[in-house]
């Protein structure tokens, strides 16, 4: 169920609620955290059952808003920021009354009427998954087995796609046509991107970014020539770190699950907001196979062409399912797939150059397989550095 608190500050779990001049959702002055009672207060608004004294536990992997576990039961995820989280809500509700199994159970949330504001979502709550990981863990330990001949492909990706499909289709029943511009819009987003990317490379990476900017380039001008298609509200962010895996009845044990339904958080908000094509969200995906594939490389410590030649049997057995599960095929255009793919590689490359230099070197693996050189600039082969983080 769904439930309201309302005024410019009202009192949650003993807490008062602020909303400054940033935007940014304060609990007694601060960001909310798990413990300071918050998070419980909103649950009971929900989930009939929760304990006033229910133990709260932090999900510290959520960089943008507050996620914490309440009584092993539920987790609610507070808004970082005005409005953050209701497109979110949105599509989490759309899905759950389609029946979804796909994303965790959507318990409900919690808007907050505010009379200068208006009214948004402050809270979404949703099931909680004991024994999930994300798929920087779980991927990533399926793909070194198979590096060290201590298992076969995982099914996974054929699942994944499946799960994709069936998103897909639930959103996509009010899909709309592209605009006239769409074509326009994606270069210049896509070339954007890549001069971002361009210019804040260094050392070994710019070297073999520089080398590449041109096939990189003509398959964003690629998407110039796509057809007319049809948009609508798409996942915006999907990569296997958004791809839990609990203990659960698929075909290999897991049960998988699809989460952050927020967009893409490099993003302003208004874009975010805005329909995409679903050939965004698969060549997310398909890009962090590659992802993963340089991951699991760091891990044995070598760089294995195995790891690649995995990622290329995880992209063909994923789009085979999508296609086969997706019941309405006019949602897909395969044809901007080398495109968004390019772009969110290099997108993928300045984030990491902002926020996470550790992270460069797996966009750089995945750029420099994919993409042949010029031999412009003198470059070295990549190898996997000694040691680097395992999520964005």
């Amino acid at each position: 169920m769904n439930s309201t608190v309302s005024g410019s500050a009202p009192t949650v779990g003993g807490s008062l609620l602020s909303v400054d001049g940033d935007g940014r959702v304060l609990v007694g002055g601060r960001p909310p955290t798990a413990g300071d009672g918050v998070a419980r207060a909103l649950a009971r608004l929900v989930v009939h059952g929760i304990r006033d004294d229910a133990v709260e536990r932090a999900i510290s992997v959520d960089q943008t808003n507050t996620s914490v576990i309440v009584d092993d039961r539920v987790v609610v995820k507070i808004v970082g920021r005005w409005a953050a989280a209701d497109r979110a809500g949105d599509l989490l509700e759309r899905l759950a009354a389609a029946g979804s199994d796909d994303i965790a159970a959507l318990h409900g949330r919690v808007e907050w009427r505010h009379p200068e504001l208006g009214t948004s979502t402050l809270a979404l709550v949703t099931e909680y998954l004991p024994g999930a990981e994300d798929g920087w863990t779980w991927a990533v330990d399926d793909v070194v087995a198979v590096l060290d001949g201590r298992g076969p492909d995982p099914a996974w990706p054929a699942l994944l796609g499946r799960r994709v499909a069936r998103i897909h289709d639930v959103l996509g029943a009010g899909a709309v046509p592209t605009g006239a511009d769409a074509a326009e819009l994606r270069v210049a987003r896509a070339s954007a991107s890549l001069d971002r990317a361009l210019a804040a490379a260094s050392g070994r990476v710019r070297a073999r970014l520089h080398n590449r900017r041109a096939t990189l380039a003509r398959a964003i001008r690629s998407l110039a020539g796509s057809a007319p298609g049809l948009e609508f509200p798409i996942h915006g962010d999907l990569h296997l770190g958004q791809v839990l895996a609990s203990p659960g009845d698929d075909a290999d044990g897991r049960r998988y699950t699809i989460i952050d339904f927020d967009g893409d958080p490099q993003l302003e908000a208004s874009d975010r907001e805005r329909a995409d094509a679903a050939a965004r969200d698969v060549a997310h995906l398909l890009v962090s196979f590659d992802l993963v594939a340089a991951v699991a490389q760091k891990r044995v410590r070598r760089a294995d062409p195995a790891a690649f030649a995995w990622a290329d049997r995880a992209r063909a057995a994923f789009l085979d399912a999508y296609r086969d599960a997706l019941r309405h095929p006019e949602l897909f255009d395969d044809t901007l797939l080398p495109g968004f793919e390019a772009e969110q590689l290099v997108a993928e490359l300045h984030y990491a150059d902002r926020f996470l230099p550790g992270w460069r070197y797996a966009p750089d693996a995945a750029i420099t397989h994919r993409h042949p050189s010029t031999h412009e600039l003198p470059e070295e082969p990549w190898t996997p550095p000694p040691s680097a983080p395992t999520s964005t």
